[in-house]
């Protein structure tokens, strides 16, 4: 089985690294001040369970960043954290670090406190290198896409892994624009690129979010995106400045236009195999993974059916007819 995972997960590279940014310390500048200053404030919750993360992976710990619904002010929901490690090390057992090299992240489930003042995190985690790798080369959008939008550094080793992991989001934006750009019109402006980038990148997973919920993702963080946008421009991309200030040419080929929605095509059908595998994959490493999941589908589609006992106790086993009809009753797409 691992061979088909390995594929699925790791596509054929398509993009060479020395010619996606052509010169990137205008995006590096943004990137750096968004990324330090996003979560600059005391929280004492969200460091508890940083600390947990510490505590579990000692030595291999290089980074952990913090994206999501948290950033945008919300604090009724699990936090978003993204683990990086130096190697599969610290994780308890081989066939979890098999898991995350085949399909990568592992998520597992945090949690302090009993309820109903719990707090608890979604902690996805891999190795730096394949992060690094992700931004850069995966065909896929599911890594280049969450970390084209803001997220924040809660800690790093040192400097080195810091300048790391800062590339790794300054890619993961060329990525998204390189790819996004081929399929808009003649002239666009920073809202056009993004909404609609974000809104085929949900298309390619399994979401529960509305159609709309990109466009409000891009009127929470306007002025972040149009200078990423504007600092990408001219630098070989598929897009220049315009007339205005907030403008821009499409420059891709008509080649490349043309393979725009076949490629996009082929990421849809890729992604909704990779969500299921990954479904499968969180259930054996996310403690009480059907109910997480119950949650945010009918936190962001208002549609909810209870589990049996059984579902809940072999959701692998018995879980998959109630996911069926919450996809029938239009809960996730």
């Amino acid at each position: 089985m691992r061979g088909p995972i390995v594929f699925l997960a790791v596509p054929v590279v398509l993009m060479a690294d020395e010619t996606l940014l052509r010169d990137g310390e205008a995006l590096r500048k943004i990137v750096t001040q968004q990324v330090t200053g996003s979560c600059d404030f005391p929280d004492d919750s969200r460091d508890t369970l940083l600390d947990q993360i510490l505590a579990r992976h000692g030595s291999n710990l290089l980074a952990v960043l913090i994206y999501g619904s948290y950033l945008r002010g919300k604090r009724d929901t699990l936090l978003d954290f993204y683990v990086l490690l130096d190697s599969y090390g610290s994780l308890p057992g081989w066939w979890q670090g098999w898991a995350a090299r085949a399909l990568p992240p592992n998520v597992y489930h945090l949690q302090y406190g009993k309820p109903p003042s719990e707090i608890r995190a979604k902690c996805a985690l891999l190795t730096l290198d394949r992060f690094e790798l992700a931004t850069r080369r995966d065909f896929h959008s599911y890594f280049w896409a969450r970390f084209a939008q803001p997220s924040g550094i809660l800690y790093c080793r040192d400097d080195t892994v810091r300048t790391r992991v800062i590339s790794a989001l300054c890619y993961s934006v060329a990525t998204f624009v390189r790819y996004v750009a081929p399929g808009l019109p003649e002239r666009f402006n920073a809202n056009h690129l993004w909404s609609k980038g974000l809104r085929q990148t949900y298309q390619c997973e399994l979401r529960s979010e509305s159609s709309h919920h990109a466009d409000r993702l891009f009127e929470f963080w306007p002025d972040y995106y149009r200078s990423v946008t504007s600092a990408l421009a001219g630098q070989d991309l598929g897009f220049a400045t315009g007339d205005g200030p907030d403008e821009f040419r499409n420059t891709t080929t008509s080649s490349a236009r043309r393979w725009s929605g076949i490629t996009w095509g082929l990421r849809r059908v890729q992604g909704k195999l990779l969500s299921v595998l990954r479904i499968v994959k969180a259930a054996v490493t996310f403690d009480g993974a059907l109910d997480y999941l119950l949650w945010k589908i009918q936190r962001h589609s208002g549609v909810y059916i209870e589990p049996t006992g059984l579902q809940r106790q072999y959701p692998l086993i018995f879980a998959w007819p109630l996911l069926f009809r919450l996809w029938r009753e239009g809960a996730f797409r």
